[in-house]
């Protein structure tokens, strides 16, 4: 039986971390039917991120972010760069030596 409830209006948040090599993490980000979706523009977008720093070899926020293409999801501002970076740093994806962040060890280049 099932049981009805009401909704009071009350905002939920939900995180979910993914851990494991760039990627299988993609993998698990893309939509599974082929379908794109909210998941699939995002992991496009820290592609686009991650393929601009090998090509780069590395740089500073305000230089990646001028060197990222127009065409990506969302506009990419220094700050947002940097929150980006920060997310995948968790992943060993990209390291920051002294303001230069650089490609990093799980990176497959």
């Amino acid at each position: 039986m099932a049981e009805e409830t009401e909704n009071d209006g009350e905002d939920v948040s939900i995180s979910v971390e993914i851990n494991g090599n760039y990627d299988d993490v993609v993998t698990k980000l893309r939509s599974p039917d082929g379908r794109s979706g909210v998941t699939e523009s995002i992991a496009d977008d820290l592609d686009v991120l991650l393929e601009t720093i090998v090509e780069m070899n590395g740089g500073t926020r305000s230089a990646i972010a001028e060197r990222l293409p127009a065409e990506m999801a969302v506009e990419y501002d220094a700050e947002a760069v940097v929150e980006a970076l920060q997310v995948l740093a968790r992943y060993d994806l990209v390291v920051l030596e002294d303001n230069t962040w650089k490609p990093g060890p799980e990176l497959p280049v």
